[in-house]
């Protein structure tokens, strides 16, 4: 065990108990994770953070006790603190128990995968609930200054994308669609990747540390890029829930096309910049999301299927 980590486990009450403590290698979160194992079949998640960081994680862990209230599936926050002398801060959470979703999933039945994903669905639409605070500026002019960050970096990407003019064109014609958009929580990072389930279905959702406020249908993006090539059924599921089987409104698939549009630049230069080794699975997932919407001339996806009651 690393000399700090061992100094914070005789600092912080909880991790006194620890039975074991065993690092957490997955994602790309910059934090340092860990299970910790307590005695009677307890665990928890320990999260490690730059000093520097102290106060944007404080900020998460407050964002995750206003989460709390909500009937939300998700990790619960145990206790936050700054220690200057090792130079982090740390959080504590509960662990939730099961597999990810991402590699369970192709195992389950397709009515399993539905399931799941009315769950996740369900959770989501609970977590949107939570209003952003009032300084929180207009998500259209977030939005949209991102976006124009990103198509500027993309400039000078090589070779361009062969229906990049076409679908920035698409976007530019939609963009007066993000006018009076909510700001919510977003958790921003809620796919199969970051959900858990157990016996067959969905137990929890996992790592807030990406949260962002914003317009919910934006969250939806992470879904056409990441879930549905684990499990179609699953991304239908997560629809049906969210909606709880309602039609879903024209106005939705807008947004939704517009801000997976933008995503198919911004996740190409993210990737070239933070895992370049990613960047060609990177453009074979965009030419496939292009191609199932058509360059975004069609309405919905072709995978998408409607789930009734």
């Amino acid at each position: 065990m690393e000399e700090w980590l061992e100094s914070l486990q005789k600092a912080v009450p909880l991790l006194q108990q620890a039975v074991s403590v065993n690092e957490i290698k997955k994602g790309h979160s910059a934090d340092k994770k860990y299970r910790v194992d307590l005695p009677e079949g307890r665990t928890v998640v320990l999260r490690v953070a730059s000093e520097q960081q102290a106060e944007q994680k404080a900020q998460e862990f407050a964002v995750l006790q206003s989460l709390a209230s909500y009937p939300i599936r998700a990790s619960k926050p145990l206790a936050f603190g700054v220690r200057k002398e090792l130079g982090i801060c740390y959080m504590l959470v509960s662990y939730i128990e099961g597999d990810d979703a991402r590699d369970r999933l192709p195992f389950y039945t397709e009515s399993e995968q539905q399931q799941t994903g009315f769950l996740a669905g369900q959770d989501l639409a609970a977590m949107h609930q939570l209003a952003a605070p009032a300084a929180i500026p207009p998500w259209i002019d977030r939005c949209v200054q991102k976006h124009r960050r990103y198509v500027e970096a993309y400039q000078t990407f090589s070779p361009p994308l062969p229906y990049g003019d076409k679908i920035l064109a698409y976007i530019e014609r939609h963009l007066a669609c993000l006018e009076g958009r909510p700001n919510q929580f977003l958790h921003d990072d809620f796919h199969v990747g970051n959900l858990i389930v157990r016996d067959g279905t969905y137990a929890g959702v996992i790592d807030f540390n990406r949260y962002d406020w914003g317009d919910p249908v934006h969250e939806f993006v992470k879904l056409a890029f990441f879930s549905k090539e684990v499990s179609v059924p699953f991304c239908n599921g997560q629809l049906a829930g969210y909606w709880n089987h309602q039609e879903i409104p024209d106005e939705f698939w807008t947004l939704f096309n517009v801000y997976t549009a933008m995503t198919v630049f911004s996740s190409i230069i993210w990737t070239k910049r933070v895992v370049p080794e990613q960047l060609p699975d990177m453009i074979a997932r965009v030419n496939l999301i292009v191609e199932e919407y058509d360059a975004f001339e069609r309405r919905t996806s072709h995978w998408y299927k409607r789930i009734e009651k």
